[in-house]
């Protein structure tokens, strides 16, 4: 009897463990709503980009365990290999290229500057000598900035989107510059109410273009698979009603 459990148990764990052994690492960024949202405690509950990890992971029959984290944080974890998916909103460049994969593209993007209403349009050529600008560090908007003439103080790096957000209400920046639809959830609030886009979405390139998910080097079989994810959702439509739940207008 004794033999016959301990084969059993070495049958359980030999069948346990390559189920273990599948489980996805998914940093998403902790942005505003309509991408991520949060419980009381800081956890991550729905939001556009949780539900589409969701949805893909699911459609790559791979168990993934979610964790929220910061714009720069999930960067560099992709980069070592501690999250092997990342949810940022990113758009991709030749030095992002150099340390981590990127997917198909899942919607398109704008940047948009922000800012109190009735304020002076903001001159995209001059936004750094005029005024101080609220970025999100490590991102594309903060590149664009940093590249403008003006005092260095103008350049305000933030951790994320709620921060940024936070130091615009605050009076630490004049003007935010950010990803178009991050704006939504801000402008719909009592914070924001009193704010208002400023001048049209920017079409510069480095603001603007295709969104991507990322891999982690290290893992190029997931980015197949997540790419043939992506591809089938597109097919039966149910990434059209993923979009319908959370925007007011199509962004792919």
């Amino acid at each position: 009897m004794r033999l016959w459990l301990s084969l059993f148990g070495l049958l359980c764990v030999a069948i346990v463990r390559p189920t273990l052994a599948q489980e996805v690492a998914v940093g998403i960024t902790s942005t505003a709503p309509p991408f991520v949202e949060v419980d009381a405690e800081g956890r991550l509950t729905g939001g556009f980009n949780v539900e589409l990890a969701r949805l893909l992971c699911q459609r790559m029959g791979r168990p993934c365990s979610l964790e929220k984290t910061g714009f720069p944080q999930l960067l560099t974890r992709i980069e070592e290999g501690t999250f092997q998916i990342g949810f940022a909103n990113l758009l991709k460049n030749a030095e992002r290229e150099q340390k981590m994969l990127f997917s198909a593209p899942i919607w398109r993007s704008t940047s948009s500057f922000v800012s109190r209403a009735g304020s002076p349009v903001v001159d995209p050529a001059k936004a750094r000598r005029n005024g101080r600008i609220c970025v999100v560090h490590k991102s594309q908007q903060e590149a664009f900035i940093a590249d403008q003439p003006g005092p260095q103080a103008h350049l305000v790096p933030t951790a994320s989107h709620a921060d940024l957000f936070d130091a615009l209400t605050n009076g630490r920046c004049d003007a935010a510059l950010l990803p178009t639809v991050h704006v939504l959830s801000f402008l719909a609030s009592p914070a924001g109410s009193n704010y208002d886009y400023s001048g049209p979405p920017l079409q510069e390139p480095r603001l603007s273009g295709n969104v991507h998910i990322v891999v982690a080097k290290s893992r190029p079989e997931l980015l197949d698979s997540l790419n043939a994810a992506i591809a089938a959702i597109n097919r039966d439509g149910s990434y059209r009603a993923l979009i319908a739940r959370f925007f007011p207008f199509d962004i792919l």
